[in-house]
């Protein structure tokens, strides 16, 4: 799917996540390393109520041409879908840490067209594995600003091969959405059953875009 088309970008930072790592085989005794199919899985952690993955969209100008982006899911109290351009990826000698450099995608709706930019300030996150499926990242920010970073709070992170996306939109975000929703229409001119329809209507809406935003590929 193209992702550029779909939220009208005209250019993101070209790049491949080709050739970051290479494959290895862990002995009983070794310590875990990062291998390629890291880069092709999502990782979630049901504390921080936030997901991630890496994904690569292609070019609405060429399709021939790739580019890897970061997708970050924050179902906490806050819910939104961040993308980030990833301009740079770079494997610890130990191939342990995993570091990370993207820039923020900025999204402008004016009436029926949206329109993106990348911002200029570019950002760090490291991504840690502790075992097979246990990494470790750091969160920073707060409400709608929280993001991978350097500083902040480190978190555990579980590796998966399936999207935790419908999960966490239904478990966390459902209820959080209804409620700012129930809240919102206070002061309308409705019953309360009818406040609750169309709060959870809206709510069940809210998940529906949280969970396509966040498994774009």
């Amino acid at each position: 799917m193209r992702l550029w088309a779909k939220i009208g970008m005209t250019m993101l930072v070209a790049g491949t996540m080709g050739g970051v790592l290479t494959p290895s085989v862990a002995s009983a005794k070794s310590t875990p390393k990062f291998v390629n199919q890291d880069l092709q899985r999502y990782y979630k952690s049901a504390k921080a109520k936030s997901a991630f993955h890496f994904a690569t969209i292609q070019s609405t100008t060429n399709s021939k041409k790739t580019a890897p982006i970061l997708v970050m899911g924050d179902f906490g109290s806050d819910p939104s879908i961040k993308y980030g351009t990833i301009t740079s990826l770079k494997m610890s000698k130990n191939n342990k840490v995993l570091t990370t450099k993207y820039r923020l995608l900025n999204f402008k709706q004016t009436g029926d067209k949206t329109t993106t930019s990348v911002s200029k300030k570019t950002y760090t996150f490291k991504l840690t594995k502790k075992s097979t499926n246990k990494f470790s990242a750091k969160l920073t920010g707060t409400k709608a600003n929280r993001r991978l970073g350097t500083s902040g709070t480190t978190y555990t992170y579980t590796r998966t091969k399936t999207s935790p996306a419908q999960a966490y939109a239904t478990k966390y975000v459902k209820p959080t959405m209804y409620k700012k929703y129930l809240k919102a229409f206070d002061s309308i001119d409705a019953t309360q059953a009818q406040k609750e329809q169309v709060a959870t209507q809206y709510a069940n809406e809210a998940v529906t875009n949280m969970v396509k935003n966040f498994n774009v590929k």
